[in-house]
């Protein structure tokens, strides 16, 4: 009996120690919060080791994080708990229009062998800080309010300067309208380029909207948008509403043929477009979509006067009809790094007016039941332009 006793202590002193080897993980990125409903939200970011994360979530009520026991919420996948350095936490069951606090957890472990070992755990600030904190979109809201900029393109003082305030002004939502980046490279580059930063200034507590962009379609790290970035469709395209207003996301894929050396015969953005106009003839049938007083569509590339590019003609000839019958009241875009607006039926029957930021300004956009109101914000906050228009 001493003998199993000392047996089963060396053992324990060997699991502590090995656990205590299991390297500690910290955040290295995050978190930015993407996906937001009335009742749901997904919660990303990047740890510096393989670990299981968690959020914990507490209403927004002056109690103290502490107060009790919250509850927990994993990434689960095939009935197991994820280990990974990219985290992301989907969390449902939220009321609408509500403010969560939020706090995540990162628990390092080795899952090498048959019975996985447990590490330390670490997690973000609330003893010193104030929790993260997320507001649910609300249909029943007069207004939607949310800011844009777009072409960004790695630029980390043009990001600064144009979005430094947003924390504070508490937009509904933050859209990147595409090519945050030049080149989707390695997921270390897409944190250094514009993630953390983001991450810092306000995506903590502002949710994210990311229409890719041309640029996010080129390099190795493409097939990453989606693990950074997902969706509750599983592609690049969705639809939310928030107030009267539905907005409706667009992938553009590239601007260029196929057979454009570009890609080296990698590209297969044709088919990928009938893909999406077909996606997008069944989105516009949604109750959210059908009902809402207002709606704006979100294209990275935007429909060209006459005959443009291969990619904006493309989009054109599938998106226009589709979106026509949606009744779509602006559509916002990028791309051309020059300010603009195509009126209505300049742009082969175009029924709406696109509006094009250029890429050293934002849009701070207003939504109600009877008009869009945009200003055009420089990047001294100097405003530029302060456009109106009807809500059909």
């Amino acid at each position: 009996m001493k003998r199993f006793f000392f047996s089963l202590a060396l053992s324990l002193v060997a699991l502590v120690t090995y656990a205590a080897e299991i390297p500690v993980p910290q955040i290295q990125c995050g978190p930015w919060v993407v996906g937001v409903t009335e009742n749901e939200m997904t919660i990303m970011w990047i740890t510096t080791e393989r670990s299981m994360g968690w959020v914990e979530l507490a209403p927004d009520d002056g109690t103290s994080f502490y107060a009790e026991e919250r509850p927990r919420y994993y990434e689960d996948y095939l009935g197991r708990h994820t280990v990974t350095k990219v985290h992301k936490v989907r969390v449902a069951g939220l009321k609408a229009g509500t403010t969560y606090r939020y706090r995540i957890y990162q628990q390092g472990i080795d899952d090498s062998g048959h019975n996985p070992v447990a590490g330390r755990i670490t997690a973000s600030n609330v003893y010193s800080a104030k929790p993260y904190a997320i507001k649910t979109m609300d249909k029943s809201a007069k207004e939607c309010r949310f800011s844009m900029v777009n072409d960004i393109h790695g630029r980390d003082s043009m990001l600064i300067a144009l979005t430094k305030n947003v924390k504070t002004d508490r937009p509904d939502f933050m859209v990147f309208n595409g090519d945050m980046v030049d080149f989707m490279g390695s997921q270390k580059d897409l944190e250094d380029k514009f993630l953390k930063r983001s991450s810092e200034l306000f995506a903590t507590d502002i949710p994210l909207v990311y229409v890719r962009g041309n640029h996010e379609t080129r390099g190795p790290g493409f097939s990453e948008y989606l693990n950074l970035f997902p969706t509750n469709t599983g592609t690049a395209c969705f639809t939310f509403r928030q107030g009267p207003l539905a907005v409706i996301v667009l992938d553009s894929g590239e601007d260029k043929p196929d057979s454009d050396l570009e890609y080296g015969g990698t590209a297969a953005y044709d088919a990928y477009r009938e893909q999406l106009a077909s996606w997008l003839k069944q989105a516009i049938q949604s109750d959210d979509i059908r009902t809402a007083p207002v709606k704006i569509a979100l294209l990275h590339v935007p429909f060209e006067k006459g005959k443009g590019w291969y990619g904006s003609n493309e989009l054109k000839r599938l998106f226009v009809p589709i979106l026509n019958e949606a009744g779509v009241d602006l559509m916002l875009s990028g791309h051309t790094h020059n300010y603009g607006i195509r009126e209505k039926g300049t742009c082969d029957g175009n029924e709406f007016p696109i509006l094009v930021n250029d890429n050293d300004t934002r849009m701070d956009v207003v939504a109600t039941e009877k008009e869009i109101s945009v200003k055009v914000i420089d990047a001294l906050g100097k405003e530029l332009h302060n456009l109106k228009f009807e809500v059909k």
